[in-house]
């Protein structure tokens, strides 16, 4: 094993909690009914396609208000119809797999009025273990404790492809935005997404694979082709701002450029607060695009538990992180820049003290 940190070394390390607030009524006046899905091993968009298919609902029918990564234990509501299961009594919830690797598991959360939407999401609430510290890294990172962190804003790996499949989700956007319907389904076929088998087998026009998948999906897809644009947008400033105060890092074959000082993020904050970046939806087989704006450098409080020996990895050591971000930001984007911060050599004046204090 490299001596990089390691995130995400089982599903337990990398917990996530959605908040969305949603108004509740009672079961007579409501029309949907709002469930808590607890998932590890899956996409939201496939476990809705799980869901969806115990309940014998189209998938539509099936809302939520974020996606939400297959590679940890996530808590997300998803709304169905009212009816769609039957009253839970005993507070037990449905078990819907029983995979110890993969699983779901729904459970009552409450009733409403409005199906959920994509767009409608506060943010989400991490816990994460950080493994494979050398012993100097870890206590470094807990004799912080809390840090004000502002880190740059990208979207990160599994935007763009599946844990262990190729990161190349963007390119089928591209081919479906150019009209290269065929270009599209092969791509989409390597990617080793929950939609790349029946691509592979797909025998019809190319176009009408893609009309029949749930246009989410399909959004999803001219998402990542948008968000790879960004991502480029993004370095670029970074690269304008702070001449000499970056360096660039390739994490599974995509380029990204990290800060080297904590500072120098709020100059890039100062020189563009946002950035343009197209919002996609897939309507009646089209693309549909509308400009939209995303901040380009996220805050937030990370706390730091003490650090201790790796149980996982001998000879290493661990520590926790807690912290919230805003919907659409990436909690292992924040982790790698501020696993950065405490190993690339800070000038004078830019380093991290305990509690989120500043050099004097």
């Amino acid at each position: 094993m490299s001596d990089a940190a390691v995130l995400k070394h089982c599903p337990a390390d990398f917990l996530v909690r959605e908040n969305l607030v949603v108004p509740l009524v009672e079961r007579p006046d409501a029309s949907y009914h709002y469930l808590l899905l607890r998932k590890s091993g899956y996409t939201t968009m496939e476990a809705v396609r799980v869901v969806a298919g115990k309940l014998g609902l189209p998938t539509q029918e099936v809302t939520y208000g974020g996606l939400k990564d297959e590679d940890g234990i996530t808590e997300q509501l998803v709304g169905v119809p009212l009816g769609a299961v039957s009253p839970d009594p005993d507070g037990a919830g449905w078990g819907l797999t029983e995979d110890a690797d993969r699983w779901l598991h729904l459970g009552h959360y409450g009733y409403g009025t409005e199906p959920l939407r994509i767009g409608g999401l506060e943010g989400n609430g991490f816990r994460i273990v950080l493994r494979n510290l050398d012993a100097g890294q870890a206590g470094r990172l807990a004799q912080l404790r809390k840090v004000n962190l502002l880190f740059v804003n990208y979207y990160d790996t599994q935007r763009f492809g599946v844990p262990g499949g190729p990161k190349r989700t963007h390119l089928v956007g591209a081919a479906m935005l150019a009209g290269q319907w065929d270009l599209a389904r092969s791509e989409l076929a390597g990617l080793r997404a929950p939609e790349s088998e029946m691509a592979a087998a797909w025998r019809g026009p190319a176009r009408e694979l893609f009309a029949g998948l749930d246009p989410r999906t399909a959004s999803f897809y001219l998402a990542a082709h948008a968000s790879h644009r960004w991502n480029a947008d993004v370095r670029e400033l970074v690269t304008q701002v702070c001449p000499g105060e970056w360096f660039d890092v390739e994490v599974d074959g995509l380029a990204y450029r990290y800060l080297r000082y904590a500072e120098s993020a709020v100059r890039v904050l100062g020189a563009a607060r946002e950035l343009p970046y197209q919002k996609y939806t897939y309507e009646g087989g089209q693309p549909v695009s509308r400009s939209s704006m995303r901040p380009t450098v996220v805050q937030t409080m990370v706390s730091i538990g003490p650090d201790e020996p790796d149980e996982r990895i001998p000879g290493r050591f661990r520590v926790r992180l807690s912290f919230f971000l805003p919907s659409g930001c990436y909690a292992t984007a924040a982790v790698r820049q501020l696993t950065a911060l405490t190993t690339v050599p800070r000038r004078r004046g830019g380093g991290m003290r305990p509690d989120g204090e500043g050099d004097e």
